[in-house]
């Protein structure tokens, strides 16, 4: 099969999916089917995809969908006649780890790079494997991120990090709960209550922003580090599970825009994706999607285990362990220390500087406005309030933020305001002082009451 094939019938069925593309899709097809055929095998898939192509070019169907269903079906069948090439770029224990669960069946070769590797003349070679590949699939985890993309590969079907992989398959990290995993899932079991009306979704600065015990009618499912990739799943299945759930406020960060979670190779924010991917298998947040050409549900279909499943964490539903760590958490919350002036304007200025390397993350930034505009959009549809919110932060840390970070948050949030969606910006509102902060940007807990009496002014319900 030739080296573009499965790759351009993966351009179609995108060119499918775009509305504003979709009706020059058949003749294009039929013209490039055509002109490979010795592509084509003799299959009924085969022979439904032709049938259903002929069909629309003579005007026997109006309907796309049939068309797409067939040529994804194509698509799948070639990948998996073809076989696959898995190009794993990271820590081996993580492949190890993917590998016990590979259907081998589906797969020609299976190729790995260590992040360790300095020979270029190897890491050459591993590139030119991969770019002389029929059906390249390439994997990485946050070690090896910076080794895979050194190169740009146009024609990998998919590019897929080790832990989006793992929550796309309901697969834990490990299957013992960890202390992350208590807190995320006492907050979570309590979106059950009736009385509960709204969620509460960020990273750090919503975790210590909402303490349980300034709460009435709201549930804080944030947790350190927590990105929009993990609020859009969470949103969907709440909305999807818990209808009684009528708002939502996302705190964020000026930075958040520009971060994925899964991407970071921090060592704590290995224990929250750690923590993510068991509350996922434990309740299956991730919302299952229709097929789409994304390289990673094909990669899925093709090679992981079917049907998914998900798995329940051990530990996870004993009462007693969880009510010691969230009694544990009750006290961090409930601190109000402060730093000296001095000290958390460094902390604020570190902080601020730090975060604003983030703007060079601009696919990120463009995956996550997708991701945002998504959400507001089915909130919108089921009759959801949403409030995107910007906290509280000491000047020092606004004043040492990157300029056009903090405009393109402003305005992309600001345009975003309708009927069902509102932006908070409290960054600099004067309200707030050295005391507040229990560090150089995060909230403690007399900021947080604050900050939660203010939203209440402002009518958000909490």
């Amino acid at each position: 099969m030739q080296n573009h094939f499965l790759k351009q019938l993966q351009h179609f069925l995108r060119d499918i999916e775009n509305a504003e593309q979709a009706a020059q899709v058949p003749q294009r097809l039929a013209d490039y089917l055509f002109s490979n055929q010795a592509c084509l095998d003799e299959s009924n898939i085969t022979l439904d995809l032709i049938n259903a192509l002929s069909d629309w070019l003579e005007g026997k169907q109006q309907n796309l969908n049939q068309l797409y269903l067939s040529l994804y079906l194509f698509w799948l069948s070639a990948l998996a006649r073809n076989g696959i090439d898995i190009f794993y770029f990271g820590e081996l224990n993580k492949l190890q780890m993917l590998g016990s669960r590979f259907r081998d069946s589906a797969i020609n070769n299976l190729y790995y790079l260590s992040y360790e590797e300095t020979n270029q003349q190897e890491i050459t070679a591993f590139h030119n494997k991969l770019s002389a590949s029929t059906a390249p699939f390439i994997l990485y985890d946050p070690q090896g991120l910076k080794l895979a993309f050194a190169v740009e590969h146009p024609q990998a079907i998919g590019c897929i990090s080790f832990y989006d992989l793992l929550i796309d398959n309901y697969i834990p990290a490990s299957g013992e709960a960890i202390q992350y995993t208590h807190l995320l899932s006492q907050q979570y079991t309590s979106l059950a209550k009736p009385q509960v009306s709204t969620a509460i979704i960020g990273n750090s600065y919503s975790f210590f922003g909402f303490p349980e015990t300034l709460l009435t009618n709201s549930v804080n499912m944030s947790a350190q580090s927590l990105g929009l990739k993990q609020a859009q799943q969470l949103t969907a299945h709440i909305i999807d599970r818990y209808p009684h759930v009528q708002n939502f406020v996302f705190c964020l960060g000026f930075f958040d825009l520009y971060s994925d979670l899964l991407k970071t190779k921090d060592d704590f924010n290995q224990q929250i994706i750690h923590a993510w991917s068991q509350l996922n298998s434990h309740y299956r947040i991730k919302p299952e999607e229709g097929i789409t050409a994304d390289g990673m549900q094909a990669f899925s279909r093709l090679v992981m285990p079917t049907p998914v499943q998900g798995q329940a964490i051990h530990g996870l539903e004993a009462s007693k362990a969880r009510a010691q760590i969230c009694d544990s958490a009750r006290l961090i919350f409930a601190r109000s220390d402060a730093l000296p002036d001095l000290q958390q304007k460094e902390e604020a200025q570190k902080r601020g500087i730090s975060h604003s390397k983030s703007v060079k993350h601009q696919a990120t930034l463009a995956e996550n406005k997708r991701r945002v505009a998504g959400m507001s959009l089915q909130m919108a549809a089921q009759g959801k309030h949403a409030v995107w919110l910007t906290p509280a932060f000491p000047a020092a840390y606004v004043n040492n933020l990157d300029a056009g970070m903090k405009e393109t948050h402003r305005r992309y949030f600001a345009d975003l305001e309708g009927a069902h969606s509102r932006f908070i910006d409290l960054s600099e509102h004067p309200a707030f002082v050295r005391e507040d902060f229990r560090d150089g940007d995060h909230l403690n807990y007399l900021g947080a009451g604050k900050m939660i009496g203010i939203l209440r002014e402002l009518g958000v319900g909490l």
